[in-house]
Order: C-alpha cells, then structure tokens, then sequence
C-alpha cells in the first residue's frame, strides 16, 4: 500500500473518530440528564460508525503489514501530515475511552441510586401492608351484642 492510500484511511479514521467523540458527547448528556430515551436514540446513532471503525481497522491491519520502510510517499511533508494525523488519532481514541468509562461510571451511579431508590419504596409498601394488616384485624375482633334485655 502507497503512502497516499494510507494517508487516506488515517483521514477516514479521523473523520469516524471525530464524530464517534461528538456522540460520546451526546451520550454522557443524556446520561447525566437522566435521558433514557434519548440515551437509546444516541447509542443507536453511535453503532454505524463504530461498524466502520472496526472495518477501517482491517484496513489499516493490512498496511501496517507492509513494510513501511519501502512505503513509497509523494512527498516528506505528505509523510509527516499523516503522522501527525495518526497522533491525533491516538489522541482522540484516548479521549472516547475516557467518555466511555464516564458513562459507564455514571450509569452505575444511576443504577444503584435507582435500586435504593427501589428499596425504600418497597420497605414503605411493606410497612403500609402490616399497618393495613395489623388495623384490619384490630376492627374485625370479637362481636360486641348491644341489644338491650
């Protein structure tokens, strides 16, 4: 593979890799908004360029199995672009893991707020359920005859 094909697939992980941050953005939003649905619209949206992230991967798999040394470049400034390109890459795939493990630490956050949550509202039930228990039998006790002789 030439230098210009790989310039070109570094583009397009850039390209990908810059609108997966943009989502990832979106996603901690929803997350920290409590947005569910929105939550499940932005994950959606995300899964496409993740695919093409995955597929770029190959791509590129293949032309580091080239020999880069022999990798002809159109020029040397050509060549230091897309490094340069690739350590943004680097870079930005860095940032997208850090929002990743964000979200997640925030979901569980949320997760357990929400069983606490749970469990007190159950605990409240159960308490409602042995008073309307408890006072239902202390009425029903016993019969009193209140006729007069």
């Amino acid at each position: 593979m030439n230098g210009k094909e790989v310039a070109a697939l570094i583009q397009q992980r850039w390209e990908i890799l810059d609108r997966l941050l943009s989502v990832s953005r979106l996603q901690l939003s929803a997350i920290e908004q409590g947005q569910m649905s929105e939550l499940m619209r932005v994950l959606s949206e995300k899964q496409q360029p993740l695919n093409q992230l995955i597929e770029l991967g190959d791509q590129l798999g293949a032309a580091n199995a080239d020999n880069s040394q022999e990798r002809h470049w159109e020029s040397d400034d050509a060549r230091q672009r897309c490094r340069k390109q690739q350590e943004e890459c680097e870079e930005m795939n860095l940032e997208l893991l850090a929002i990743e493990a964000e979200c997640e630490a925030k979901l569980s956050r949320n997760r357990d707020e929400l069983r606490q949550r749970l469990e007190r509202v159950d605990s409240g039930w159960q308490a409602v359920s042995g008073y309307a228990d408890h006072s239902t039998q202390a009425t029903t006790g016993g019969s009193l005859d209140l006729s007069s002789d």
